[in-house]
């Protein structure tokens, strides 16, 4: 298993916390965690021969303290991956290692975290915080701890936060025996930056948000090494690599929602310099849930979200059906297509959980890639490729079993 590597200035920046943490009086002790085992069932072989079946274990488990007045709170959560097949899949992260102070109308937030950004359900355009741990799942969703100092300030006009980023982390991306990747590995031990201070440099974001009755609206900003690096082709012997590029971008985002009855009208778009041309991209759509259909407790939910990307094109839009059982075992089930009307690809999605028990969950996973062109071996134009064209033979379904200690 690699181990999460930490600069210099991370560790000093963990040390501090730490003595923070060391000279607080803390009344209330919490251990908490969960250990998730997964099993990925593949239509057929990969492109490379990779197996139909992949397993792998997660454990993460969490420490959270209360202080004694109440006002200062401080967790611990690593996150241990270990794949059966793919070494480019294991992982030591830490997921959380913070401490949180809160006052009169403000709030801080210093160490390692997550903070998600965002509204609609297909894409996260605006999310841009956390880096990607594009190995655990294909829907981009699973992120990477970021080393940061967050200050949230309430007042009447909304929420104010500003973050100081120390730091970034690499995109992680599958191996040579790893599944959903393509053709040429990506080297993530050879990354280019445009920044002299690589990883190191330290981003700045900035982000208001505010409610006006139904409506709610963020305004947001990031400046520093871009989350979702460019893959550079390079000569590897006889064959292609892939060269992760990380520019120094400023993104600007917008997100809007607004609840009418049984309608959730959502909006996320952002404008993005630093990698070549500026360039916007937007995901839109609604989700209208009807309550208690067949007088029973079910409720049914229809989503429809269009995308655009000036990179792209072709974009492709989204319809599905979410499924709320309202039972005592929350179970949900979410069915889709993403289907783009100019290539003709619909490519099918199935995401479902359902607890067992007090303290077990089940969740599945699944994704059917139709309408794009297979690729064999290294025949493989990387320049006029769709990006999906390397999925065909990555049809796949995935189970989880997550225990919560």
């Amino acid at each position: 298993m690699e181990p999460l590597r930490l600069n210099k200035s991370v560790k000093a920046y963990i040390f501090l916390i730490l003595v923070a943490f060391s000279t607080t009086t803390y009344g209330e002790i919490e251990l908490l965690g969960e250990l998730s085992i997964e099993i990925r069932n593949f239509q057929n072989e990969g492109l490379f021969g990779q197996k139909k079946g992949h397993s792998s274990y997660t454990f993460s488990p969490e420490l959270y303290f209360e202080s004694e007045g109440g006002k200062d709170f401080f967790s611990i959560k690593p996150k241990f991956r270990e794949d059966a097949e793919d070494n480019e899949r294991n992982l030591e992260d830490l997921q959380e290692l913070q401490w949180t102070h809160v006052g009169e109308n403000y709030e801080t937030k210093i160490g390692i975290r997550k903070d998600f950004w965002g509204v609609t359900e297909t894409a996260h355009r605006v999310d841009i915080i956390n880096q990607t741990d594009a190995v655990e799942s294909f829907d981009g969703e699973d992120k990477l701890g970021q080393p940061m100092i967050n200050l949230s300030l309430e007042r009447d006009w909304g929420v104010l936060d500003l973050y100081a980023l120390i730091g970034s982390r690499e995109r992680t991306y599958a191996g040579k025996n790893g599944r959903l990747r393509m053709p040429f590995i990506v080297d993530t031990h050879n990354p280019i930056y445009e920044s002299s201070e690589e990883e190191n440099k330290i981003d700045f974001a900035i982000r208001w948000n505010h409610y006006y009755g139904d409506l709610e609206l963020a305004i947001s900003h990031f400046s520093g090494n871009t989350r979702e690096p460019l893959l550079i082709p390079a000569q590897d012997g006889n064959s292609i690599k892939l060269l992760p590029r990380y520019d120094i971008i400023d993104q600007t985002g917008l997100e809007a929602l607004y609840i009418i009855e049984g309608w959730a009208l959502k909006l996320e778009t952002i404008t993005r310099s630093g990698q070549g041309d500026r360039f916007t991209a937007l995901t839109t759509g609604f989700e209208y849930t009807q309550t208690g259909i067949f007088e029973t407790t079910l409720d049914l939910g229809w989503i429809i979200e269009l995308n655009h990307d000036d990179r792209e094109e072709h974009s492709p839009h989204a319809i599905g059906t979410r499924f709320s059982f309202n039972d005592i075992d929350d179970s949900q089930l979410l069915l889709g297509v993403l289907w783009n009307e100019s290539t003709g690809e619909t490519n099918v999605f199935i995401e479902g959980s359902k607890r067992i028990g007090a303290r077990s969950k089940l969740s599945i996973e699944g994704f059917v890639f139709n309408g794009g062109k297979k690729v064999k071996g290294n025949n493989f134009d990387f320049n006029k490729a769709n990006p999906l064209d390397f999925l065909q033979e990555e049809d796949f379904l995935r189970m989880e079993l997550t225990i919560f200690l």
